[in-house]
């Protein structure tokens, strides 16, 4: 592609993405990332990754290892919807679970994406992933200048935050990337304060102990981290709700939102009680429910227990003899 050609299907993709809805649309070339395959491969020789992390350093920074074929990279960020907050008796639902699950959203919106680009004659091919793939989208985000990494690990989007879901789209073609966005953080530090585990503003960010990691965690947790969770569900919002780069744009969206919320909160009874049912009309089509109905029950049975809500002393009575008899998720057993 000649140098106006380039230009004009710059153009073209943002105007089509923002039409969908994106609020971040940046470009960068196939190039690995540089300096983290050591760093990604200390901290799983620490033991500091998450089970989520794939093994394979290579796949996360290298896009050829993906693609062999890739030669350019569009980054882009889909905004995640407004939630009410919890009611009392409630437990919290981060807002990337409220809803249908962003995943299936934000690839239904990369596909019509893919689809504007090839009725217009795109001269190439196109991958995607969103969220679940092996490349880092939040560091190849950075590099296609979609915003900067702030201190609670979260990609900030300038004019917007940082309550987005991140995909990439893979060509066989180069389009001239973004400059990178200046940090502008500054010498905040509220999402630090407000850090649930404090592991945010160290050296190295310790993301098996984040409590949005701990509420999907299948381990058994400990008593400290069990009474940490507070009435957490599934994910935790805590370092992005405190950020002044989301404040002003929440408060907008909330003034111009003349439709009833979806709501972040969910009766923790109703969870402890889910069925099999319940649970596939209720979360299975969520980002919440990927882990199974057993985990988001033992997080209701610990939000139970840290709020010292009355229903759960009924509760355990009526099960009391159900528990010997393995009529209740193995899962909450070590709880009781």
């Amino acid at each position: 592609m000649n140098i106006q050609e380039v230009r004009g299907w710059r153009e073209k993709i943002i105007s089509w993405a923002l039409r969908l809805g994106f609020v971040g649309i940046g470009f960068t070339d196939a190039r690995p990332l540089e300096g983290l395959a050591d760093l990604l491969q200390t901290r799983l020789a620490q033991g500091l990754a998450t089970p989520f992390e794939a093994k394979d350093i290579s796949r996360r920074v290298d896009p050829k290892a993906v693609w062999q074929d890739c030669r350019g990279i569009i980054a882009l960020a889909y905004p995640l919807p407004y939630t009410g907050k919890p009611e009392a008796g409630e437990g919290t639902l981060a807002r990337s679970a409220v809803g249908e699950d962003y995943h299936q959203i934000i690839n239904r919106e990369l596909i019509e994406l893919s689809e504007e680009m090839k009725r217009n004659h795109w001269p190439g091919e196109i991958r995607r992933q969103v969220d679940t793939g092996p490349l880092l989208e939040r560091a190849f985000a950075l590099r296609a200048g979609l915003g900067w990494t702030g201190r609670n690990q979260q990609l900030i989007i300038p004019g917007y935050g940082s309550f987005a879901g991140l995909a990439l789209m893979l060509m066989d073609q180069e389009l001239p990337g973004n400059e990178q966005v200046p940090n502008r953080c500054g010498s905040c530090q509220k999402c630090v304060q407000a850090c649930p585990a404090q592991i945010l503003g160290k050296d190295v960010f310790e993301a098996r102990n984040c409590y949005s990691y701990l509420t999907q965690a299948k381990e058994v947790l400990t008593s400290a981290q069990s009474l940490g969770l507070g009435g957490r569900i599934f994910g935790c919002d805590a370092c992005q709700e405190v950020c002044p780069h989301n404040q002003a744009w929440l408060t907008a969206e909330q003034e111009a939102s003349a439709l009833p919320l979806p709501k972040r909160g969910t009766d923790l009874m109703e969870v402890l009680n889910l069925s099999k049912g319940t649970f596939k009309q209720r979360f299975q089509n969520t980002a919440a429910g990927w882990r199974g109905k057993g985990i988001l029950q033992r997080n209701a049975l610990l939000a139970l227990q840290n709020t010292q809500d009355p229903r759960l002393e009924a509760w355990l009575a009526d099960h009391k003899r159900e528990i010997g008899e393995d009529k209740l998720p193995a899962v909450l057993i070590p709880y009781l």
